[in-house]
């Protein structure tokens, strides 16, 4: 892999995608200041219909893991699976400390707590604490997100300055945390930000972007009018999600269950800290035994992932859950592309059993945790980069970003790929010099079952 060999340079600086482009998911990136590499977000992504008996793909880790390159750190920007979860499947190869704030840490330690010292590998740190690296620095710069204490990433060198936006939103009204501060955007204009790597999810949409409060009177709504039992599938690590779909389960004296490892781990992390309170969460095996009208049960599986418990309860093979005709479930996420065939699978399954389906297409119970061009448009006016290079997003999402990035007049844009090898800084502009193999590994579970890589 000679190719990698140049980001040993110790005179110029590169960024690599190994994940995260052209696709919802799999966050994985790689920075290199004049040979000191870092690595930022450690993601995974949930394999469609294309790969069956896959459940989901990591970005093949070896371009950070292979002898030639010493990274110095990893950093997390944020606990979704999306960005930490493949960290899980090579942690005990990683030798570099890993960065993140509490909230980031006190999410995933629970993946870890069978490994000796597992603790010792994480460095907590807060926001804006600058940590230096003979070539660079960099600060947690917060934001808003559907999660608690996101953040974005400002780097610091001697030959200009970087912005890695993470995932984020301008919400003034979040359910957790702390509102949007403007005055981040006014720290980034300060600093003058030469090139800024950001975001693409949503750069197509129009719309006026709503605030996670917003779905609390939807909810409060719905436990009220509606009969039967009521069953919420959400993204897992949605802790804003979980705390208002609970919240008004007790506010409506509703019996709780909750279904599948993951969710119950990111409840159990929100109570520890004290992002939602403590509750009953009844045993399972108890769930015929309450009235129809009184239970709320939150699951996951919004994706229509085969192995999920939601899927069992849709098949009515799972042990415990049993559901009737005129029930309801409630489908509170967004179709990540691809996915889209298994979810109508998984709601035709639910139509089979006679539930009431209601998803963002009937109600609003939904609302997005990326920026629309709003949100882009006042960061643009506040921060005006020099360079804007588009993540986080299919390839059209990406190219959206790209138009939009030229109508605000930013000067510079890059349209990349995974494995692009692009030279940041020094330089009139980024461009791509070279390609690195990338390419997934496949997991059935915990399972590896095949690499696929491409040059």
């Amino acid at each position: 892999m000679s190719n990698l060999d140049i980001l040993n340079s110790k005179n110029q600086s590169f960024f690599l995608p190994i994940g995260g482009i052209g696709e919802i998911g799999g966050n994985n990136y790689l920075y290199s200041f004049k040979g000191e590499q870092i690595i930022v977000d450690a993601g995974i992504s949930f394999a469609d219909d294309s790969l069956p008996g896959v459940d989901i793909t990591i970005p093949d880790p070896y371009i950070f893991l292979n002898p030639s390159i010493k990274p110095k750190a990893m950093i997390l920007t944020h606990a979704h699976e999306d960005h930490v979860g493949g960290l899980e499947y090579y942690f005990d190869q990683i030798d570099f400390p890993i960065y993140c704030n509490q909230f980031t840490y006190a999410y995933i330690k629970h993946k870890f707590k069978r490994i000796p010292d597992f603790e010792k590998k994480f460095h907590i740190i807060k926001s804006y604490q600058e940590i230096s690296f003979k070539n660079f620095s960099f600060q947690l710069i917060p934001t808003t997100h559907s999660i608690p204490d996101p953040t974005g990433i400002f780097f610091k060198t001697n030959d200009g300055n970087i912005y890695h936006t993470g995932d984020w939103k301008i919400d003034k009204d979040p359910v957790t945390g702390d509102p949007f501060d403007y005055d981040n955007f006014k720290i980034l204009k300060d600093e003058n930000i030469d090139l800024l790597i950001g975001d693409s999810t949503n750069a197509g949409v129009k719309e006026i972007s709503r605030s996670e409060s917003e779905l609390d009177p939807s909810f409060d709504r719905l436990f009220e009018d509606l009969n039967g039992r009521i069953i919420v599938t959400c993204f897992s690590s949605n802790i804003a999600r979980l705390k208002t779909v609970i919240s008004n389960a007790i506010k409506h004296k509703k019996k709780i269950f909750v279904v599948g490892r993951s969710i119950k781990r990111a409840i159990t992390t929100a109570i520890e800290e004290k992002l939602i309170d403590n509750f009953e969460i009844l045993n399972e095996k108890l769930f015929a035994d309450y009235n129809r009208d009184n239970v709320v049960l939150i699951c996951t599986g919004s994706q229509g992932e085969k192995n999920s418990a939601l899927s069992k309860i849709a098949n009515n093979t799972h042990n415990h859950i049993k559901l009737s005709p005129k029930d309801n479930i409630i489908f509170s996420s967004k179709e990540i592309p691809g996915n889209e065939k298994a979810i109508s699978y998984l709601k035709n399954s639910f139509s089979y059993l006679g539930l009431n389906i209601i998803s963002d297409e009937d109600d609003f119970v939904h609302v997005s945790g990326h920026p629309n061009r709003d949100d882009l448009k006042d960061m643009y006016n506040w921060v005006k980069p020099q360079c804007v290079i588009p993540v986080h997003g299919e390839h059209r999402h990406m190219a959206e970003h790209v138009l939009f990035a030229k109508e605000m007049q930013v000067p510079k844009t890059l349209l990349i790929e995974n494995g692009d090898i692009i030279k940041l800084l020094p330089g009139d502009k980024p461009e791509i010099i070279d390609k690195a193999p990338s390419g997934k590994i496949y997991l059935d579970g915990t399972i590896n079952v095949e690499t696929d890589s491409q040059s």
